[in-house]
This record gives C-alpha cells, sequence and structure tokens, in this order.
C-alpha cells in the first residue's frame, strides 16, 4: 500500500494540518464581514455597527445567521440600511405620541374656555357670575391624523387618533373659572412605512385649568397629567432575513400651558391677540422585546419641550333668535426654545452580550404655523355646539384634527 506521506516530511504535515485547523476555527468564530463600520451611513448605523464588531457571534447562532444575510446584501447601500433597520430608529418618535396628545387637550380645553368668555360679551341678558348657578360642562370628541416626514435616524411615520374628553368648572368669584379635564386618546401609528406592523398608544389625561379676564385681557392656565401605554411591533427585513418583535412598554408626561391676550372689537368682529408658553415632558419606561437575532433592550429615554407661542384670533357674532352663531378664526405661530429637546435612545440586543449603542434622533422642525376654524351655535347663553379644525404645518411634519364638542350651563 502506498504511503500517502511518504513525500513530505513530517514538519511539514504537522504545519499545513495546525494552518487548517486555525481557518476553520477561523471561520467558525468569525463568519461576517467585520467591520461593518464601513457601510455606516449615519451615526445610528455606526453606533451599531461598533457594538456588531466588538465580538464575534457563536457559529451557527441566530446572529451569526443574520450577519451572514447582511454579508450577502450586494450593494453597501443596503448593508447600511440593514443596520440602520437593527437600531432603535423605530421607536424615535414615541414620547411625541404622548406630547401630541397633550397639545390636542390643551387646545380643546383653550378653545372652549375662548367660547366661554365670547359667550359672557355676547349675552343679552344678565348671567350668573359666581357660585352653583356658573356650573358647566362640556364633552368633546376628535379625530386626528398626523404624518411626520423621515430625516437622519428617524424614519417617516403617520398617526391615527380618536379622542374623547370630559370637563367641569365652576366660577367661585366672578370672572374667575375653575375647573377640571379627564380626557383618553387612542393612536395607531405607523412608525416605519417600510414595515407593515403598526403600534398603538392608549393615552389618559387628567388636569386642571383656570381663566381670568376682565373685560379687557385674559390670562389662561392648564395643566395635565398622561399616562401612556404602548403595545409595539417592529419588523426587520431585508433579502435572506426576517424578524418580527413585539413589546409592551409605557411612560408618563405632563405638561403646563400659560396664555395672555387683550380682548379688542372693531365694529362687529371681536379680536384677541395673544402670546403665550407651553412645557411638556413624555418620559418613555424602559422595554425588551420578545424575537429573534434583531430583539432589542431599550433603556428609558424622553423629551422635554419648552415652546413659545404668538398668535391672534377673530370672531363674530351672528344673532338668529334665541340662538347665536359665532364662526372663529386663529392662527399663530409656534418655536421650540430647548437646542435639543429629545434625550438620546440607548439600547443593546436582548441577549445582552453585545456593548449598548446609542441613537441621537434628528429633532422635529423648531418652527410651526397653527391655524383653527370653528363654529359655534348657542342657545339662549346656555348650550353651546361647537364644531372645528385645528392644523399644524412645520417644515417637517403635519397634524389635521376635527372637533365635535357641546357644552352647557347647570
Amino acid at each position: 500500500m502506498t504511503n500517502i506521506h511518504s513525500g513530505l516530511p513530517k514538519s511539514a504535515w504537522r504545519t499545513a494540518i495546525t494552518g487548517a485547523l486555525i481557518v476553520s476555527a477561523g471561520l467558525a468564530t468569525a463568519a461576517h464581514a467585520a467591520p461593518y463600520g464601513l457601510y455606516a451611513a449615519t451615526n445610528g448605523q455606526a453606533a451599531i455597527a461598533a457594538a456588531l464588531d466588538s465580538t464575534a457571534p457563536p457559529a451557527g447562532s441566530d446572529r451569526a445567521a443574520m450577519l451572514a444575510s447582511i454579508d450577502a446584501l450586494p450593494s453597501a447601500g443596503e448593508r447600511a440600511d440593514a443596520l440602520g433597520q437593527l437600531t432603535a430608529r423605530s421607536y424615535t418618535l414615541l414620547p411625541r405620541l404622548s406630547i401630541q396628545s397633550m397639545d390636542a387637550a390643551d387646545r380643546e380645553i383653550r378653545h372652549y374656555l375662548t367660547e366661554r368668555r365670547s359667550i359672557a360679551l355676547d349675552a343679552v341678558g344678565e348671567l350668573p357670575v359666581r357660585g352653583d348657578r356658573t356650573i358647566h360642562m362640556m364633552l368633546t370628541g376628535g379625530l386626528r391624523q398626523a404624518k411626520y416626514d423621515g430625516r437622519t435616524d428617524r424614519p417617516e411615520a403617520r398617526t391615527d387618533s380618536r379622542s374623547i374628553r370630559f370637563a367641569i368648572d365652576v366660577s367661585p368669584v366672578p370672572n374667575l373659572i375653575v375647573g377640571a379635564t379627564l380626557g383618553i386618546d387612542g393612536i395607531d401609528a405607523r412608525l416605519d412605512p417600510d414595515q407593515r406592523p403598526r403600534i398603538t398608544s392608549f393615552n389618559s389625561q387628567i388636569g386642571p385649568y383656570a381663566s381670568y379676564q376682565n373685560g379687557k385681557f385674559y390670562v389662561d392656565a392648564t395643566a395635565n397629567y398622561n399616562f401612556s401605554e404602548y403595545k409595539l411591533r417592529r419588523q426587520v427585513t431585508w433579502t435572506g432575513f426576517s424578524d418580527r418583535m413585539t413589546a409592551a412598554a409605557d411612560g408618563d408626561g405632563y405638561g403646563a400651558s400659560v396664555e395672555a391676550g387683550a380682548m379688542l372689537k372693531a365694529g362687529a368682529v371681536r379680536v384677541q391677540p395673544f402670546a403665550g408658553m407651553h412645557y411638556r415632558h413624555a418620559d418613555i419606561g424602559g422595554f425588551r422585546e420578545g424575537g429573534g437575532a434583531a430583539a432589542l433592550e431599550v433603556a428609558n429615554y424622553r423629551t422635554r419641550s419648552l415652546r413659545s407661542t404668538l398668535g391672534a384670533r377673530a370672531s363674530a357674532t351672528i344673532d338668529k333668535g334665541d340662538w347665536a352663531i359665532r364662526p372663529t378664526l386663529e392662527a399663530q405661530w409656534r418655536r421650540e426654545l430647548r437646542a435639543q429637546p429629545d434625550s438620546r435612545i440607548e439600547a443593546r440586543f436582548a441577549t445582552r452580550d453585545l456593548p449598548v449603542f446609542t441613537l441621537h434622533p434628528s429633532r422635529l422642525a423648531r418652527n410651526e404655523g397653527l391655524v383653527s376654524a370653528a363654529v359655534t351655535a348657542t342657545h339662549n347663553s346656555r348650550t353651546t355646539v361647537r364644531l372645528g379644525y385645528n392644523g399644524e404645518y412645520a417644515a417637517d411634519h403635519r397634524v389635521h384634527a376635527a372637533i365635535l364638542s357641546i357644552s352647557r350651563r347647570f
């Protein structure tokens, strides 16, 4: 029988076998195209690439298969997009959903207080000015749609919401209104239009409000606490890989607003120029996704916003017997005063075997134009029905809302 080793020295065979073992071990422990940082096009992609490059996945693991599918993508752009999908970018706007809900509640209460002032000024007979005969109740329902344009490390998002709110107030002294409001707001959101899953957010709100006017000037103040419950869904998909994650999360927030203005009259038209300040704070509690290799564990993060407003509203009253019809138009400019209202988002893979990576989402546009248009019908200065539209317009987002409310003095 021929000896297959006879043509080589033993030392040469030992070297060849050792080299083959080293290569095999390398393929088993580093079967991915590190460094992934070469493909990163954004800071968020670079952060997760650094985490992936820090430790090679075990051979045969789910992460090894996921990275192999990234390696197989034909272009650097597709690999960069895959890295972006692995970040927590789909969750960057969660605090903004809470703030959107708080803003809507605040605007509805302030519009209600505006109507209360108009009714008092237009009343033909004498109205009670204090005590139990000044108790008012208000019920309002609304539909709202919003679109947020995509920016660096922040995908495009679309939301739909439905809300219902109740308010009750009284005048303990003349010209002063003190009340409280309670509301719920359900939001369906598609936080990444490239993927199918939608998330849901349920917001519960409660807070006080107050208003004072002397016939020439007024001051409105509102505050609210918001508790949010989220059902999260995230889809990660590229050629050769797909993973769907789910999670439950919650958060709380609070806000306060103050607005002051003048009460002017030019013929049949009443004009109210005003200025205001609005603070909002929204927290998202940490959560851990359930899913496959792409599942994340996300730490707490938040948005803190301080905005100023400057605007004016105009209204006119048309008397029709026992009814007073009042069309109202309002326009205002709102500006974010904080340079960076959104905190960074820290996350890591749910397996906890890789370092934390950080996402710094692009902030929303600082300047917004807000418009409102409404028609109110008041019967005998006692029962009021209001149908209105509220809009927010900015360079990177738009919000549209339709409102129907009814209020009554008891």
